[in-house]
């Protein structure tokens, strides 16, 4: 792609303008494996701030596995200067509790509190004899305790000693290694300046990258641009293909395709090759991972590349409750809702108008408005007709664009005496979501 690009810059002046399909559109094309080889061979691999972050979360084994393949890479290896100093700056938060085992007993004590009041209400609203209703909260109350107790247990204490002797720490040990003479300068004092400005700039119009962190207190929204600059200035050094690895999925960095993400954003495709004349590709470390067995021929195993995925979906929960407004309860969204609907009117289309349906319909659709607007014959099974949708939306729940605790989309009604399917019906919000006027999902022009 590097080629083309230059060569169509290289027309004599005031020859006839040539050009092709991707050219000023080159972010639309998807990267071959061969671009891969290339970019992972001779190019530069920049990892992200949360990519040496995350090394703390894995499984030691994964973990491993990741370093070996940064180690495998050498020289290609490339770290910003920023995303060093994010690294040590952060790292000591991440150590306090780095699978988020604090963080998980604190919302199970909200939970208890929330479960003992439904109790308390309850035991009134059928006056419940008081000794029944102390019964059930002590039940209650141990079953929390037993949890709580488990997921204490699983606590990595060991981890806070790093923080204070990063002599002891193997991730520490192993990115000393890897990135020796590979870690890029500061910007000079103007420079930078000038960076933070910019960075703040792009923050307030909403120009890519970093602008999901104007939420962020000081110059702190402007450090994916001071990245971002580091990065320019060093690929116009390398005049290498720069692959980007990082697990932050946002729409600041990615062009996304119904809340995944399938490459760079465009504007930083045409940044790179303006400032550098270099090509931009990005990936997950996941996929980094799947790249290093597919191209370099590394011996990846799966249990790695789950235990990398789990990881960066709970990246991406976090990532996206951030997002959230402080007012908002987790759960289905307009985006999340838009994009299950549109992947189903592709693959389940009669899953899709069924859902929509039901949302016109306070929430349920009859089994026999299922077969009418479906066009099935009278003998046919309703067996499995859900599949589709949880199949779907377990994808969406996979790379982190929809709560795991998200109440089913569209989910079976039995009769008590036949145990029959008498219809189905979706959750209350997504029904008011997809009522709403002014929402896209339900526009069927």
């Amino acid at each position: 792609m590097g080629e083309s690009i230059t060569a169509s810059r290289g027309s004599a002046p005031g020859a006839p303008s040539k050009g092709g399909l991707f050219d000023g559109f080159e972010a639309y094309r998807t990267p071959s494996v061969e671009d891969y080889r290339r970019v992972l061979t001779t190019g530069m691999v920049v990892p992200d701030t949360n990519v040496l972050l995350n090394l703390y979360r894995y499984h030691p084994d994964a973990r491993d596995n990741l370093l070996d393949v940064l180690t495998g890479l050498g020289e290609r290896v490339w770290a910003p200067h920023q995303v060093i100093a994010e690294f040590w700056t952060q790292r000591n938060n991440v150590l306090r509790d780095p699978r988020g085992t604090t963080a998980t007993r604190n919302d199970l004590d909200k939970l208890r509190g929330q479960a003992e009041q439904v109790i308390r209400t309850w035991a009134k609203r059928l006056s419940l004899d008081p000794a029944e209703a102390a019964d059930l909260r002590k039940a209650l109350t141990a079953g929390f305790d037993h949890v709580s107790e488990q997921i204490a247990a699983a606590h990595d204490r060991e981890m806070a000693r790093y923080s204070t002797d990063s002599n002891l720490d193997p991730v520490v040990k192993r990115l000393a290694t890897i990135l020796e003479g590979r870690v890029g300068p500061a910007l000079a004092p103007p420079e930078h300046q000038a960076a933070l400005e910019e960075g703040l700039r792009r923050v307030e119009q909403q120009i890519p990258p970093g602008y999901k962190d104007g939420a962020k207190k000081g110059t702190a929204p402007a450090g994916d641009y001071v990245l971002w600059k580091q990065i320019q200035v060093e690929a116009a050094t390398r005049r290498r293909p720069v692959l980007f690895v990082t697990g932050d999925v946002k729409e600041d960095w990615w062009r996304l395709d119904q809340g995944l993400p399938i490459g760079p954003r465009p504007e930083l495709v045409r940044e790179l090759l303006d400032t550098a004349e270099c090509a931009l590709f990005m990936v997950r470390p996941d996929e980094l991972l799947r790249l290093a067995g597919e191209v370099l021929s590394v011996e990846v195993p799966a249990a790695a590349l789950a235990d990398v995925g789990r990881v960066q979906q709970l990246q991406q929960e976090r990532d996206d409750r951030d997002d959230e407004p402080e007012d908002q309860e987790p759960g289905w969204t307009a985006v999340a809702v838009d994009a299950v609907l549109g992947r189903l009117r592709q693959e389940a289309a009669v899953q899709a108008r069924a859902i929509e349906r039901a949302a016109a319909s306070d929430g349920f659709i009859s089994r026999d408005e299922v077969y009418r607007i479906a066009g099935y014959e009278a003998d046919r099974s309703l067996r499995g007709f859900t599949r589709p949708v949880r199949r779907i939306v377990a994808y969406f729940q996979g790379r982190g664009r929809i709560p795991l605790d998200a109440e089913p989309l569209l989910d079976a009604v039995y009769d008590d005496q036949s145990g029959q399917a008498i219809g189905f019906q979706i959750p209350a919000s997504v029904t008011a979501l997809l009522g709403s006027p002014a929402d896209p999902a339900v526009d069927e022009t």
